[in-house]
C-alpha cells in the first residue's frame, strides 16, 4: 500500500543513457567514469571525499554497489551486468522504499555511467533499495551519508 502523496508506486523518468561525469541534482554527489586499458572505473565523490571508487570486471559484477541517504534524498549506484555495458537501450530499473517494501515505493530512473555503470537518486529518506537489470537483481539497507 502506497501512504504517499500522488498515488501508489510513482515513477521518474529515465535519465541520459551515457555519460562520463555527473552531478547529482538532489545530493550534489559527482559520478565519473574513468579507467584505462579497456576496464571501466567509477567515482563517487560527495563535495572533496571520495566515497566509492570500482573497476568492472565482467567476472563478478555488483550490481548494486553501494547507496547512501539524507534527510532530504537517497542514491544508489551499482555495475551492469557484462552483457548490456555496449547496449544503448540498457536500464537498470530501481526502486527506493521506506521499509521492506510494506511502505510507500518510489520508482526512478538511472544514470548509465561510462557504459559499465549506473545511478540513481530519489528525494526522500528510503531505507532500502532493489536494482535489477538483465536478469539479475539485488537489494540493499542504505546508509546514512
Amino acid at each position: 500500500m502506497d501512504d504517499s502523496p500522488g498515488g501508489p508506486d510513482k515513477e521518474a523518468d529515465v535519465l541520459d543513457h551515457d555519460t562520463a561525469s555527473r552531478r547529482l541534482a538532489l545530493s550534489g554527489w559527482l559520478v565519473r567514469a574513468s579507467g584505462a586499458g579497456g576496464r571501466p572505473a567509477l567515482e563517487v565523490r560527495s563535495g572533496d571525499r571520495l566515497v566509492d571508487v570500482s573497476v568492472a570486471t565482467p567476472l563478478v559484477t555488483d550490481l548494486l554497489r553501494g547507496g547512501r541517504r539524507s534527510a532530504t534524498w537517497s542514491v544508489a549506484w551499482g555495475q551492469l551486468p557484462p552483457h548490456l555495458w555496449e547496449d544503448p537501450a540498457a536500464r537498470v530499473e530501481v526502486r527506493f522504499a521506506f521499509r521492506a517494501w510494506r511502505r510507500a515505493s518510489l520508482q526512478v530512473g538511472s544514470l548509465i555511467v561510462g557504459g559499465a555503470y549506473w545511478v540513481a537518486e530519489a528525494p526522500g529518506d528510503f531505507r532500502t533499495v532493489l536494482a535489477s537489470a538483465g536478469g539479475s537483481e539485488a537489494s540493499l539497507r542504505l546508509r546514512r551519508a
